[in-house]
C-alpha cells in the first residue's frame, strides 16, 4: 500500500462482516477467514488505478448482520469517527450484510452528519468469491463515491449500479444484485441535527442504547396485541399505519391502549405504503392517534424512524423536544410540514 504520507486522496475501509466476506461451507455461507488479505487484494485493484490510498480496518468480531441489535450502529460510528480522527481520510467506504444494511445506514446518517468524510455503506448479495458475485462491483462504485463526494454529502448506500440516499432507502428483494430501493429522494432541505439537551437530561450511559421497535398494523391487530408489543419495555415504538396514518381506533380498547402506551414511551407513525408517507389529521382516525400522543412520521421510511427515534432518544431528547425534533427534516430523511 502507498505510505500514509502520500499527497493522493486517501479511502477508509471499514469491514464489518456480511455475505460479502463469506464463502460456500458444507453447513451454508460462513464467514472466509482469509477474506481480511483478499479484502486488502480486492480494494487495492480497485484503488490503484484510482490513485487512490486505501487503508482497511476490521470490526471485531465480525457480526452477521442479522444479529445486528441497538448497540451495532452506534457502535460502527464510534469507531468510524475514531478512525477519521486519526487517519483523516477523503472518504469513508463501510461493508456491511445486507439483512440490516438500511437500518444501520440509516442510523448512521444521523450519527456522522458531521464527520466531515463522505461516508458510503456496501456490501453483496453474493460472496467474493462466487461465481457471478456482485462484491466487486458494489465495492468499486462505492471506493470512487466515497472519493468523489462533497465533503459535505449524505451517507449513502452504494448497490446494484445505484447510489441511494442512506434515510431514504430500504431492502426490497432479498435476491437481485438491485436489492435496495429509495421510493422517495433526499428530502431538499436538510435542518441539521440539533444541539442535544442540557447533559443534565440525558439517560445514564449505564442504560445502554436505546431499543426501538416497530409494529405492522393489520386487520386483525387488536388492543391485546398492541399491549404485548410493548412488553418487553422498549423505549420506543414505531406504528406501521395504513396509507396516510390510519388505524383501528374503533376496536375496543385500542384508543386507551394506545394513550397508555404514548404515556410510557414515544409512538412515531409511518406509513405501510411505500410512497406519500402519512398525514394523521387527514382522517378523523388519524387524528384520534394525535390525540393519544402519536407522531407524526411524515413520509419517513420504517428504518429512518427507528433510527431516527433510537439517535434522538440516544442524545437525551424526550417530550415536546423530541416531538419538534422528530418532525424536523435533520439530513434529508423526511419532507418538512407545509
Amino acid at each position: 500500500m502507498t505510505p500514509i504520507g502520500s499527497q493522493r486522496p486517501s479511502v477508509l475501509v471499514f469491514a464489518t462482516g456480511g455475505t460479502i466476506g463469506m464463502r460456500q461451507t458444507d453447513a451454508g455461507l460462513a464467514p472466509d477467514p482469509d477474506f481480511p488479505e483478499i479484502l486488502e487484494s480486492l480494494v487495492d485493484g480497485i484503488c490503484g488505478p484510482l490513485g487512490i490510498d486505501p487503508r482497511v480496518n476490521h470490526l471485531l468480531p465480525a457480526i452477521d448482520s442479522a444479529n445486528a441489535d441497538a448497540d451495532t450502529a452506534p457502535r460502527i460510528a464510534r469507531t468510524v469517527r475514531a478512525r477519521v480522527r486519526t487517519q483523516q481520510p477523503r472518504g469513508v467506504v463501510i461493508l456491511h450484510g445486507t439483512d440490516t444494511l438500511a437500518f444501520t445506514a440509516a442510523r448512521l446518517a444521523f450519527e456522522l452528519s458531521d464527520l466531515g468524510a463522505p461516508v458510503v455503506v456496501t456490501g453483496s448479495q453474493l460472496p467474493h468469491g462466487a461465481p457471478g458475485s456482485d462484491a466487486g462491483a458494489n465495492l468499486a462504485l462505492a471506493l470512487r463515491a466515497a472519493v468523489r463526494a462533497a465533503l459535505g454529502a449524505p451517507v449513502s448506500i452504494a448497490f446494484g449500479g445505484e447510489l441511494l440516499p442512506a434515510v431514504r432507502a430500504t431492502k426490497h428483494d432479498s435476491v437481485s444484485p438491485r436489492a435496495f430501493r429509495a421510493e422517495q429522494p433526499l428530502a431538499p432541505r436538510r435542518e441539521g441535527v440539533s444541539a442535544p439537551p442540557d447533559d443534565r437530561d440525558r439517560p445514564s450511559p449505564a442504560r445502554g442504547p436505546a431499543r426501538v421497535l416497530s409494529m405492522r398494523l393489520v386487520p386483525s391487530v387488536t388492543a391485546e396485541d398492541l399491549r404485548a408489543a410493548v412488553g418487553g419495555r422498549p423505549d420506543g415504538l414505531v406504528l406501521e399505519c395504513y396509507g396516510s396514518g390510519t388505524a383501528p381506533t374503533g376496536r375496543p380498547g385500542v384508543p386507551e391502549a394506545l394513550r397508555a402506551v404514548c404515556a410510557e414511551m414515544p409512538v412515531v407513525a409511518v406509513s405501510q405504503c411505500a410512497a406519500g408517507g402519512v398525514a394523521l389529521g387527514r382522517y378523523a382516525v388519524g387524528a384520534e392517534l394525535a390525540r393519544a400522543g402519536v407522531i407524526d412520521g411524515g413520509d419517513l421510511t420504517v428504518e429512518a424512524a427507528l433510527a431516527k427515534l433510537g439517535f434522538l432518544l440516544d442524545a437525551g431528547f424526550e417530550g415536546a423536544g423530541l416531538m419538534a425534533e422528530m418532525t424536523r427534516n435533520l439530513v434529508g430523511e423526511r419532507t418538512p410540514a407545509e
